[in-house]
């Protein structure tokens, strides 16, 4: 997939379709989009391409946004997955928010990238005045600026509701990974850096890595059954939420400390500082605990394990 990032890199896609928001957590409903995207782009022979932002709009406009299911990155590793051939990640500032969807459509869609057609979710919304599927205006907007339109209908929930991220997040939080999994279409995962921890896990015999996700949304605290993503491959992994101690000890009275992943591969022994993982959450071992020493610490890590591994077996992850 080929990414550009701004307004000064305009995509060489031209003639393409496109479509566009901020797609957070590329769940079932973003997938539908997407796959329709797809499959129209092949029917028409031009590019398929999503236009994103940097920032969450909320964040601009409001000065505030939610906890995201998914970063950046993480999207446009799912949009490619999807088959998505090119992404445009647009700075969310001021200046932008204050166009009109006909305004940007024209300036965007069709100066810069000569649009053949336009994909919109059931509940997609552009410009400062937030047309959408139920805007009297939309249709005859892409009529007089010549390219087709194409709206989908919600993906829904089995009571009916349709799919948004806000019940994903509420269901990743409260810890019902079924319910997530089944709305986003896919295993819940994070993204993130590995970045140097305490080296606590090598000195037990049980290397792991210390991810740095930013604000993606993470289950509740606990020790997971899961599968990291490395460089296109994946292995079995046990994996710890939980705060991060040494920031912990250091903070003022009242502040929050940061949340940590520590994951820990079976059967992988190599150094992957600063390289990008992905953990997808498979099963909850146990919440996390306190233990009285060392020793026992390493017994239950042990059992952890070999209970993960089984899951992971009849999952098809280990052999």
């Amino acid at each position: 997939m080929n990414l550009y990032r701004g307004e000064a890199h305009v995509p060489a896609e031209r003639g393409c379709v496109v479509t566009i928001g901020t797609f957070d957590g590329v769940h079932a409903g973003h997938q539908a989009v997407l796959k329709s995207l797809v499959a129209w782009s092949k029917q028409r022979g031009a590019p398929a391409g999503v236009v994103t932002f940097a920032q969450h709009p909320r964040k601009v406009l409001d000065g505030r946004a939610p906890d995201l299911l998914t970063s950046v990155e993480h999207r446009l590793k799912l949009f490619e997955r999807e088959g998505v051939q090119f992404a445009w990640v647009l700075d969310f500032t001021p200046e932008l928010s204050r166009n009109t969807a006909a305004a940007f459509a024209a300036e965007f869609f069709v100066k810069r990238l000569a649009l053949k057609g336009l994909m919109l979710g059931f509940d997609s919304r552009f410009g400062c005045d937030r047309m959408g599927t139920d805007s009297p205006e939309l249709i005859p907007m892409a009529k007089a600026l010549g390219f087709e339109l194409r709206c989908l209908k919600p993906v829904l929930t089995p009571n009916g509701d349709p799919i948004s991220s806000t019940l994903i997040r509420d269901a990743i939080w409260e810890g019902r990974l079924h319910d997530a999994e089944a709305m986003l279409g896919r295993r819940v995962s994070v993204l993130g850096k590995v970045v140097p921890g305490e080296a606590r896990g090598r000195r037990l015999g049980f290397r792991t890595a210390n991810l740095d996700l930013g604000r993606e949304v993470r289950p509740p605290f606990g020790v997971y059954a899961t599968i990291a993503e490395l460089e296109g491959q994946r292995y079995g992994s046990v994996s710890n939420v939980g705060y991060r101690p040494t920031v912990a000890k250091d903070l003022p009275p009242g502040a929050k400390p940061d949340l940590l992943i520590e994951t820990h591969l079976i059967d992988f022994d190599r150094d992957i500082y600063g390289q990008t993982l992905e953990v997808h959450f498979v099963e909850k071992l146990r919440d996390e605990r306190r233990f009285p020493d060392v020793q026992a610490l390493v017994e239950q890590i042990k059992k952890d394990e070999a209970k993960a591994r089984g899951i992971l077996r009849a999952a098809g992850v280990l052999s």
